[in-house]
């Protein structure tokens, strides 16, 4: 069980054996330099014509392909907006502890304060964390009152609103991606036509006192269509890309945005959902702010037939994302394998769930 008085004191002076990584997993195969993963302005899409939007599409399509993450810039997502959402992230988080259990995610939960686990986890993350929803139904009203007992008004309002700007966001991308597989632009909005499904995880990562033999959250790949963060200007986040761990430059004007495995599957493995993680230090405070799209759970995901050729069979078989979701979190995901779950096998036709 999550227990946030490890990461709630400020008066440790050494790391918890619970927190402890492998210390070979912890160092080894990284690389000293930050990233700068593709960034793709999107003001063209407005700004320019055709041409301009084609480069911005091809641009995705190459940086999806290639690293499974990208960055975009100039977004339509007030800026102003996201600093008011950050504050009130960073005002739940300074919250008394005892105000915070209050709303404490109970295991097998995905709703709540509390840290994010697998079923065979047995090191603790360095974080604390809050998940809420927004659709098919908002939960956050509903977690302010256990929060706050005044202004729990400026805390849902101003979650709500962020959340449906960068739903906004995610269905634009949604669109382009799909543009860059060769598909119509509208091909997948069938998946979000009636119920969409939209969750933000706040995730606070403290000063460590030994940040060598700690992890802010583990090595792992989405279990999501597409994921949007927003993270502060303090390094922590690594994507794992050529056999190694690399830190993704932090762009605080920038949403980073990664391919989940639904995505990876929808694509026929065009697109990678590729392992991620947060790493954390010893000086500063971190704050992200993830949000998911999904569909609905009832959602049969199959990859589009205008994908598959005799070149580039069917790679996965049909199922539900309820199927799916109920498998994601059993076993921690140490590359590829939760996709990898409903790999087609030989005399397989992939149309049955």
């Amino acid at each position: 069980m999550f227990s946030p008085s490890l990461v709630h004191s400020n008066a440790i002076g050494m790391l918890p054996y619970l927190c402890h990584q492998n210390p070979t997993a912890s160092v080894c195969a990284q690389s000293s330099e930050l990233l700068d993963v593709p960034v793709i302005d999107l003001s063209k899409l407005w700004t320019g014509g055709e041409t301009d939007r084609q480069s911005v599409v091809c641009a995705m399509a190459e940086a999806c392909e290639k690293w499974g993450f990208l960055q975009v810039a100039n977004h339509g997502v007030d800026l102003k907006l996201i600093a008011r959402c950050q504050a009130q992230a960073h005002r739940l988080f300074e919250r008394p502890l005892e105000a915070k259990e209050r709303a404490h995610r109970p295991p097998g939960e995905k709703f709540g304060y509390g840290a994010n686990t697998w079923v065979d986890q047995t090191v603790r993350h360095w974080a604390e964390s809050f998940s809420l929803q927004l659709h098919p139904y908002s939960n956050i009203a509903e977690y302010a009152s256990k929060l706050f007992e005044s202004e729990q008004e400026d805390f849902s309002e101003t979650l709500e609103e962020y959340m449906g700007e960068v739903e906004k966001l995610a269905r634009q991308l949604t669109e382009l991606l799909a543009e860059g597989l060769g598909l119509p632009p509208t091909r997948l909005n069938h998946y979000f036509e009636e119920s969409a499904m939209v969750s933000m995880r706040l995730n606070l990562y403290p000063p460590c006192p030994e940040p060598e033999l700690a992890i802010g959250l583990r090595a792992h790949t989405d279990p999501h269509l597409l994921t949007i963060l927003h993270q502060d200007n303090v390094v922590g986040l690594q994507v794992f890309i050529n056999e190694q761990w690399v830190t993704v430059k932090p762009r605080p004007e920038c949403f980073v945005v990664n391919v989940g495995d639904l995505f990876q599957i929808l694509s026929n493995r065009r697109y990678k959902s590729v392992l991620h993680r947060a790493i954390v230090n010893g000086t500063s405070k971190r704050l992200s702010m993830a949000c998911f799209l999904n569909p609905p759970l009832s959602a049969t995901i199959m990859a589009p037939e205008e994908l598959v050729t005799p070149q580039q069979p069917r790679i996965y078989r049909a199922f539900t994302f309820q199927e799916f979701l109920s498998n994601a979190y059993k076993h921690h995901p140490k590359g590829a394998e939760r996709p990898e779950q409903y790999h087609l096998k030989n005399g397989e036709e992939g149309l049955e769930g």
